[in-house]
């Protein structure tokens, strides 16, 4: 995970970037830190490649929380976390959905808590890389990317925006691996990602565009694993 701590105190800075080196060595985990004197500093050319953000509320220039919900207008992802001299400061988490904050001055053992609390967010909020060997070769995609998945002879073709992808394999091979990551089987053929199920009726689903009619076996399954997916 990559790490950006942003206080105006040197001190400050290195305490905390000394905390989460001994979170890594502890729970054995590496972390990449960035850190910025100013949030202008950040700002500047800020790009969603960060994982948690740990801002010092009360900073010359454009202060922590200002920073904080101007990065929420492009980086929704992103886990804030807050450090403060007091607690009313940070009250107004919330409108930029931060998952804590802490109280100066920071103990190790109240900061590895607030600090295990975000990374525990932020793993949840990346997306799921999948690793395929491919006709063209080894490819990376997130999980989220694939529409739908269809068995053609002894190869499987991963439908993403813009492009298939073809591994050779069939869906019964993959079916139960790929049901862990919220797919489910509308056909035979077909493996759908729930995330994308646009309209479903009582003969078919529409999957990013895609309409499937329903296998006579696959209708009920795939209905209870819909409602699990959304939470019923």
């Amino acid at each position: 995970m990559h790490i950006a701590v942003i206080d105006d105190d040197r001190e400050m800075r290195e305490q905390m970037t000394a905390y989460i080196r001994r979170f890594s060595e502890e729970t054995k985990k590496p972390y990449e830190i960035s850190a910025f004197s100013s949030a202008d500093a950040l700002l500047k050319d800020y790009r969603p490649e960060y994982d948690i953000l740990i801002f010092d509320i009360d900073m010359p220039g454009t202060n922590g929380m200002d920073a904080a919900r101007k990065i929420r207008e492009t980086d929704s992802r992103v886990t804030i976390l807050f450090v403060t001299n007091m607690a009313q400061y940070a009250i107004n988490g919330y409108e930029v959905e931060a998952v804590d904050y802490i109280i100066k001055p920071i103990g190790y053992y109240d900061f590895s808590m607030k600090f295990h609390r975000a990374v525990r967010k932020a793993a949840q909020k990346r997306p799921e890389k999948l690793v395929l060997a491919t006709t063209e070769g080894t490819v990376q995609i997130n999980v989220s990317d694939i529409q739908y998945i269809e068995a053609s002879a002894h190869y499987l073709i991963y439908h993403l925006p813009k492009r298939e992808l073809r591994v050779r394999g069939s869906i019964k091979e993959h079916e139960e691996e790929m049901a862990q990551r919220h797919f489910s089987r509308v056909q035979r053929s077909f493996l759908v990602n729930l995330a994308h199920v646009e309209i479903i009726n009582t003969t078919e689903v529409v999957v990013a565009g895609q309409r499937f009619s329903f296998g006579r076996a696959y209708r009920e399954p795939f209905m209870a694993d819909y409602m699990k997916y959304l939470g019923g």
